[in-house]
């Protein structure tokens, strides 16, 4: 406690010792700007906001010094905060704040921005024709960048029809095939992934990284998926995602009223459980009615991981299941971690 009261007292003497410190600062950050001493500057500037955060010329100086020192990322959050708060002159800002754009090659931001004080009339008139040959430079790199992604896209595609996508391939190599159909059309393959969504021998981990791909590009026909010995038809675009399926929020929601204030590290091997097999399962889903029975089940298994003993008819009175029920869903959830451990 004394040592607190003497670190204030001696925070308190430095102030008394140093009157309008901030001003100071300015001063010599001003000086070092002028003398293009620009870490100097900045340090100063940073020092100055201490004492002066919304001061137009330190918040000006320092964003300058930054962007002279090239730490645009840096420069451009400073510019964003100084333009939601008003400080410093408007114009001579944007004009900062567009320059950064520029070099961290964000396009779609300058041209959202330029468009954006055209139609709030914020240009001059002697700059309007600069700031249209800006605009139209940005939407020409964008351009340019969609064409070059789409002939990658469009190189990729072909390269990939060559070849058998999934037959004969390692994990690792389909962990690979599936990256690339990530960032491309997926629709040409739509023949072969069908086919391994069908087939038996198909892992489960790899069926449903490839309908989460289906999901996201909102692919929207009907196809079979098989897994487990159990067969489903889906539209991808119409499935909930993992997280928000009935059985991943109900299991683990019973799981976590039951266990997480009490024994929070078994709470997280059975979360873990649970989100791990239903990418597995996914998109097949239990009843309802047996969700009790399942979220008793996590439970008895992480409780068997952790301790080595677990009592099966306790943990069914507890979430009010079947003692049979949750006897055969553990069997069962045993089996399928034999099955996840290579892959995930």
């Amino acid at each position: 406690m004394d040592v607190e009261n003497n670190q204030k007292k001696a925070g308190e003497t430095k102030i008394i010792a140093f009157p309008n410190l901030g001003e100071r600062l300015i001063v010599k950050g001003l000086d070092e700007l002028g003398n293009r001493n620009f870490k100097a500057a900045a340090q100063l500037f940073s020092q100055a906001r201490e004492y002066e955060p919304e001061n137009d010329e330190v918040c000006m100086g320092l964003v300058v010094s930054l962007v002279e020192l090239e730490y645009y990322q840096e420069s451009k959050e400073l510019c964003i905060e100084m333009l939601n708060k008003g400080i410093g002159d408007y114009f001579q800002l944007i004009n900062i704040y567009l320059m950064v754009l520029l070099q961290l090659g964000e396009h779609q931001e300058m041209v959202t921005t330029i468009e954006l004080l055209f139609e709030e009339n914020q240009i001059p008139f002697d700059k309007e024709e600069h700031f249209e040959k800006m605009l139209q430079f940005s939407k020409r790199a964008l351009e340019d960048k969609k064409e070059e992604k789409e002939r990658q896209n469009q190189q990729l595609s072909e390269e990939m029809q060559e070849d058998e996508l999934f037959e004969g391939k390692t994990d690792n190599e389909m962990l690979m095939v599936i990256s690339k159909l990530t960032n491309i059309n997926i629709r040409p393959f739509i023949p072969q992934i069908e086919e391994f969504l069908q087939n038996d021998e198909g892992h489960p981990f790899f069926k449903t990284m490839l309908l989460n791909i289906l999901i996201d590009q909102e692919y929207n026909e009907e196809m079979t998926v098989r897994k487990f010995n159990q067969s489903k038809s889906v539209i991808p675009r119409e499935l909930k995602s993992l997280k928000e399926t009935d059985f991943y929020k109900k299991v683990t929601g019973l799981a976590e009223e039951e266990i997480s204030q009490d024994n929070p590290s078994l709470y997280e091997m059975v979360h873990s459980l649970i989100e791990r097999h239903s990418f597995l399962l996914f998109p097949f889903e239990p009843g309802p009615e047996s969700l009790p029975a399942w979220a008793a089940a996590y439970h008895a298994l992480a409780e068997e991981y952790m301790t080595g003993e677990v009592s099966v008819r306790d943990l069914a009175d507890l979430y009010q299941a079947d003692e049979e029920s949750v006897a055969d869903i553990l069997s069962y959830i045993k089996e399928i971690e034999e099955i996840s451990y290579p892959i995930i």
